[in-house]
């Protein structure tokens, strides 16, 4: 398949932008770069990079050494966004997924691409980990893999997440991260492979514990708001089992209804409660599902519906949002009860975006706390 006159013209554009854009990275996070055998970053040959998703612009560090451009998956609704939508649309080879479901457009852009030639790199989480592990990976990435038949290269992305933390309000300093690029498939392999061994093979290759990797490098992120934001992913009290009951400030995290007191220290790690980690936190949270049903979350927003007809964000306005008996009741600039029931695909996108569909209708609501534990209720995927 030809690649067409668009190709060449962003392909022309993003190599005019890479100096400006290693700039701008080496700024964000100083990133080192470990290269197995089997991998050549001057390959002209088509393949598919999978990566783990540990902080938000991985998705332009990974690809950024290598030669040839790839088509990258990419969330539909950040075509809602500008500057995103006009550099997704007419600068970078961006191919967009509805997070959440499978997409078959998106499958039909990928066949493209390597048959035109270019390789594609996939997320395959589908998400940044809130948390700090690889988690969830998508068993429709392991039927392309099958189908594309094509080398598969992953890169397993250390550090990231402790440098940028998704939930994370305030910037931390000395930002770093690993890049280890490895040959996990080779199309020759590719053929004797199940879906099942295409799964284990790269679940490892991909799995990634940060604080793990933080035990063993020590590295330090000082901050003066390192705290900032963990009431969007912690929802259960560890010493009384309140919900929704921490609260932070600078460095600083309290549970309000029984005061026990902690803090975010330079490397990452909580002190003063239970766990000195997150991936425990939530571990130890999930089993709660039953009582925060039962409970009522409260918390205030932004909502807008997109339309993904055009990518138009369409805002509607200040929303309170409360959810109690199943429900979301919401009122303000909307005036309506919906039953969880009956919503479809909920997420949550960027730090504390929590989308999901609603009749003919794509709801996003931009919170403004509690973000963990208003998706937990609505469904049992993350």
């Amino acid at each position: 398949m030809k690649r067409t006159k668009r190709d060449f013209f962003k392909d022309t554009v993003l190599h005019m932008l890479r100096p400006l854009v290693h700039i701008w990275m080496f700024f964000d996070v100083r990133v080192k770069i470990s290269v197995g055998e089997g991998v050549n970053l001057k390959t002209k040959e088509p393949y598919i990079m999978l990566a783990n998703h540990t902080y938000l612009f991985d998705v332009v560090q990974v690809p950024l050494r290598w030669k040839m451009p790839s088509f990258v998956v990419a969330s539909q609704t950040l075509f809602t966004h500008q500057p995103t939508k006009f550099l997704f649309t007419n600068v970078a080879h961006i191919i967009p997924k509805s997070k959440g479901e499978s997409d078959l457009r998106t499958a039909r852009g990928l066949i493209r691409a390597v048959k035109s030639g270019y390789p594609i790199l996939i997320f395959p989480e589908g998400n940044t980990t809130f948390y700090g592990s690889t988690k969830y990976i998508e068993e429709s990435t392991m039927k392309l893999i099958k189908k594309l038949k094509v080398d598969v290269i992953t890169c397993n992305v250390k550090g990231g997440y402790l440098s940028k933390p998704r939930w994370a309000t305030g910037k931390r300093k000395h930002r770093r991260a690993q890049l280890n690029y490895e040959l996990t498939i080779t199309k020759e392999d590719l053929k004797d492979m199940s879906i099942g061994d295409i799964h284990n093979k790269i679940h490892d290759a991909l799995y990634n514990n940060d604080y793990d990797y933080q035990r063993k490098v020590m590295i330090k992120h000082p901050g003066k708001k390192l705290a900032e934001g963990l009431e969007n992913v912690v929802y259960i009290c560890p010493k009384c089992e309140a919900i929704n009951s921490i609260i932070t400030k600078g460095n600083e995290f309290e549970c309000s209804e029984c005061k026990t007191k902690g803090h975010v220290d330079e490397y990452g790690f909580l002190k003063g409660f239970k766990f000195d980690n997150l991936l425990d936190w939530d571990e130890f949270q999930k089993p709660y599902k039953a009582e925060i049903e039962k409970s009522v979350i409260e918390s205030s927003g932004f909502l807008n519906y997109l339309r993904f007809e055009d990518d138009a964000r369409i805002p509607v306005g200040k929303v309170e949002i409360i959810y109690k008996d199943g429900k979301f009741h919401f009122s303000g600039a909307l005036d309506e009860v919906i039953n969880l029931k009956d919503i479809h695909n909920p997420i949550i996108t960027l730090r504390r975006d929590l989308s999901f569909d609603y009749g003919k209708r794509h709801f996003i609501i931009k919170l403004d706390r509690f973000g963990a534990s208003l998706l937990r209720v609505a469904q049992n995927k993350y």
